[in-house]
């Protein structure tokens, strides 16, 4: 199943990943980024009012993959643009 989640002023993909009833766990939010691809040019830079779809029931190698995706991602560093390249390959 599918949720819809409307992007907030502050958000990011790791806070929302973190709220309850979403995933309950940051490391998880390249899940979301993965479901938005679309959307999502960098996953540092989401805007609000975005609607973003939160596909639930992940199979655990999908959770323990975006797990280590997370993991494996450089600390933020604020840019303006979408980077040219992700630090990560996510796909």
């Amino acid at each position: 199943p599918m949720e819809k989640y409307v992007v907030k002023d502050g958000d990011t993909l790791w806070a929302i990943s973190q709220q309850s009833g979403i995933y309950s766990d940051s490391f998880q939010w390249p899940l979301i980024f993965k479901t938005d691809r679309d959307l999502i040019q960098d996953p540092d830079q989401i805007t609000p009012g975005q609607v973003l779809m939160i596909q639930k029931e992940q199979s655990v190698e999908q959770v323990k993959h975006a797990r280590q995706l997370a993991s494996d991602t450089p600390a933020f560093v604020h840019h303006d643009e979408p980077r040219a390249s992700l630090p990560v390959n996510y796909f």
